[in-house]
This record gives structure tokens, C-alpha cells and sequence, in this order.
């Protein structure tokens, strides 16, 4: 008899255990504070139903608040940034695009952290950033029909180990990760 009570009590305890375990992982997911989500969609079209401009919104999912420079739209830089990525398939005849490009210069700027405290914004779990951009200058283009699957990448600030360094001591946290919308896509003449 105790060898068909036995069965019951280890199933149990492995079942226990499993959800113990589910748990454990789930914690460890969230364990990140730093949980940004971009969404993109289109803002405006042509005449031709094309998309011409579109919104980025970028939330903090997390529980933390989040600081962060207001990204660049369509350029890297050090503050960050907000791009459109593509894939492109050209469909039939056709020729070779063209691309785009940004630039700009960085005068003298004052010390890192006053930028830090009198441009950076502070975003409370929950809040969010929304942008629009122009999707025209932002996608490499090609001549003649094709399909275009799009994304926005949002890239954190590329800080020195010394300027990280400087943001934890006092008490700012900043993202480090990459984030990806869900991709769009429309199909040109």
C-alpha cells in the first residue's frame, strides 16, 4: 500500500516543482528593468495609397523608469536612435535605387552629465515617446514594382564605460538593448 500512495506524492512534488521552476524563470525575465516596446504605423499616405510617413511610439514596459535622450529619427548616433530597416523585393523589370543618408556636427557641448540633467527625459513605466518621420527619405528605393517589408529599430545611446559609470552612481538607468517594432509592409508600382 504505501508503494501506491508513493506515485501520487512524487507526481505532486514533481508537479511542485515544474510550477516552482516557471516561476523561477519568469522572475528571471523580469529581472531587467530597463523593458522598452516600439510600435510603428503608418501616419500618412500618397494619393497612391503608399505609406509617406509614419509614428514611432516608443513605451516603457518595464517597472523601472527608464532615462533617455531623445533618439535621433533615421541617423545612429550617440544620443541614440529610432530607424527604419527594409527588405526589398524588386518584382519584374526594374533598375537599381538609391539610398539615403543623414549627417551633422556636434559643437562644443557642455559637460556629460548637465546634458544628461537638462536634456535626458525620465520615463515612468508606462509613459511613452511618439515620433513621426517621413518613410519616403528613410527607405533605400528601387525603380519599378517591388515590395517593401519595414521595421524601426530603436538603438539606446552609445556611452563610454566611464559615462555608464557616471549614470549608475547617480541613480539614472539607461537602456542597452536594441528593440524592434513588428514589421509593415506595402507594395510600390
Amino acid at each position: 500500500m504505501k508503494r501506491r500512495h508513493a506515485i501520487p506524492v512524487l507526481c505532486m512534488a514533481a508537479g511542485l516543482m515544474t510550477a516552482f521552476a516557471a516561476g523561477h524563470q519568469a522572475a528571471q525575465k523580469r529581472a531587467d528593468p530597463v523593458q522598452l516596446e516600439l510600435t510603428m504605423d503608418v501616419a500618412t499616405t500618397t494619393n497612391d495609397g503608399s505609406p509617406a510617413a509614419v509614428r514611432f511610439t516608443l513605451t516603457n514596459a518595464g517597472y523601472s523608469a527608464v532615462d533617455l535622450p531623445i533618439p535621433a529619427i533615421d541617423c545612429s548616433g550617440d544620443v541614440g536612435s529610432i530607424v527604419v530597416r527594409a527588405v526589398v523585393h524588386q518584382e519584374g523589370p526594374g533598375s537599381g535605387g538609391y539610398g539615403h543618408g543623414c549627417g551633422g556636427g556636434m559643437g562644443d557641448l557642455p559637460p556629460f552629465l548637465t546634458r544628461v540633467k537638462s536634456t535626458w527625459l525620465h520615463l515612468r513605466p508606462g509613459e511613452y515617446l511618439t515620433f513621426t518621420g517621413d518613410l519616403r527619405s528613410m527607405l533605400d528605393k528601387v525603380n519599378g514594382p517591388a515590395t517593401y517589408t519595414y521595421w524601426a529599430e530603436y538603438q539606446p545611446p552609445e556611452l563610454s564605460p566611464k559615462e555608464r559609470n557616471e549614470l549608475n552612481q547617480n541613480g539614472y538607468l539607461v537602456p542597452t538593448s536594441t528593440v524592434k517594432s513588428e514589421p509593415l509592409r506595402y507594395s510600390q508600382p
